[in-house]
Order: C-alpha cells, then sequence, then structure tokens
C-alpha cells in the first residue's frame, strides 16, 4: 500500500512556493504580550530549549520556569554590564509591539536553524493544550532559534498534517546532509569547532529553492497521513510489548 502511494501523481515545489518562510523574532526587542480588544494579552515566547526532543512537542510542563530562569540571566547579564561602565545611560528602548500575524498557529513548522536540524509541527503541540489548563488562552511566537514555515493561501487546502510529514522527511534527509556537509567543511578548514551547535544553517537563502514532492490529490495526502499514524501507533504497541517482556525476563 505504501508503494502505491509513493508511486501516486505528484508535483515537485520549491519550499519558497509552497511556504511563506521568515525567520524567528528577536526577543530582546519585543513587548511580551499583544493588545486584543482592548486587552493585553501574555505572549510565550518559544526557544531551542522550549521543545522537547522526545516528540517534538512544546515542553508545556517546563515552559514558565524556562522562561523565568531566562529572564532572570538576562538580567544578571545586564547588571554586570551596567556594573562595568562608567557612564550609563538610562535612555528607554521603545520596544516593537508583537503582531498577529507573528502569532504562531497549528498549521506552522519550526525548524531549528542551530546545530542538528530539529523540525516541529505546531499542530501536534497545539492538541496538547487541552492537558495543559494553565495554558488554555496560549499565544506564542518563535524566536531567532527558528526558521518558521507558514503554507501559503493558495494551498490552504491541503491535509496539514501530510504537509508537516513532507517537512519532517525534509530535514531528517536534505537539511541532515547540508549540515554535514557543513560540519565537513569547517573540519576541513581547521576551524575549532566547539560543539555541534556551531554549525549552523545560516539562512532562507539555503533551502528556499529546494524542491520537495507533493501528491497532487487530497485523497492519497490523507491515506499517507493515516498509513503514517497507523505505522506510529503499531510501533508504539512493539515497543511496549518489548518492554514489558524485558522487565518479565530481568525478574
Amino acid at each position: 500500500m505504501l508503494l502505491l502511494l509513493l508511486t501516486d501523481e505528484h508535483e515537485l515545489i520549491t519550499l519558497d512556493n509552497l511556504f511563506h518562510i521568515t525567520t524567528g523574532i528577536l526577543e530582546d526587542k519585543h513587548e511580551r504580550f499583544i493588545e486584543q480588544n482592548n486587552e493585553q494579552r501574555k505572549v510565550w515566547f518559544l526557544h531551542m530549549g522550549d521543545m522537547r526532543a522526545i516528540d517534538g512537542l512544546i515542553d508545556f510542563e517546563n515552559l514558565a520556569q524556562n522562561e523565568s530562569d531566562l529572564i532572570n540571566n538576562r538580567l544578571k547579564r545586564e547588571k554586570k554590564k551596567i556594573a562595568t561602565k562608567k557612564d550609563t545611560k538610562n535612555d528607554s528602548i521603545d520596544l516593537i509591539p508583537i503582531t498577529e500575524k507573528r502569532l504562531i498557529q497549528p498549521t506552522d513548522y519550526l525548524l531549528c536553524v542551530r546545530g542538528i536540524p530539529a523540525g516541529y509541527s505546531m499542530i501536534k503541540s497545539m492538541n496538547e493544550l487541552k492537558n495543559h489548563k494553565q495554558f488554555e488562552n496560549f499565544y506564542a511566537v518563535a524566536t531567532h532559534h527558528f526558521i518558521i514555515f507558514k503554507l501559503r493561501d493558495n494551498y490552504s487546502n491541503m491535509n496539514i498534517n501530510y504537509i508537516h510529514l513532507i517537512l519532517d522527511s525534509f530535514v531528517k534527509n536534505e537539511l541532515l546532509d547540508l549540515y554535514n556537509a557543513k560540519k565537513s567543511g569547517l573540519e576541513t578548514k581547521n576551524l575549532n569547532i566547539i560543539n555541534q551547535g556551531s554549525v549552523i544553517i545560516t539562512g532562507i537563502k539555503e533551502i528556499k529553492d529546494i524542491k520537495v514532492k507533493v501528491f497532487k490529490r487530497l485523497e492519497k495526502q490523507d491515506e499517507l497521513v493515516s498509513l503514517h499514524n497507523d505505522i506510529v501507533e503499531a510501533t508504539k504497541k512493539i515497543e511496549a510489548k518489548s518492554l514489558l517482556y524485558a522487565t518479565s525476563i530481568k525478574r
């Protein structure tokens, strides 16, 4: 069945034609809230550390603590800078307001641009919100740690889960190859690579013209998503049985 799906009629589309691709914002330059209906609504700033590697979801359990730690550390650094300067200015900085178009939507896909490529489907995280009542009115923006893929309007009828599966494949294949090539190039030049995080996909220009295969028919998109979900569920059951078996052997 999978072979039949993969040989179905498809088209090659560049990432730039399929998505509106942007980079995340610089947190220090923006407000931490958005104005809606004459009220200020809190906005969460998503960083690499706010994403769980095991399942690609936003780490809602630790999101508040992560934010508190980050802000406290930033304040400490600012105090040290002021203490080392003889002449300090108290000029206030006008922060940029957060706009609606910057808010993360379920249809968005985030690509981490630092270190080994990692992609995050926001629809999966948004589906998890029901399990976290404290985030009932959840507004978030992506920081400069990420490149953001927003599906263009002329492709809005597509199955978003299918589109995100395509991006998952792109990240784990083409982008991983790009990462390895870049890392090898730096090592060849005998540059000092402190850690994997030193290798960065530096910009949208490197990826926007890459072409991906997309099924033309919506029915085929739905079938592939269903097949993928069945395989994932079957894998989870096998892993659970393996764990149970290993535990019984140990006993």
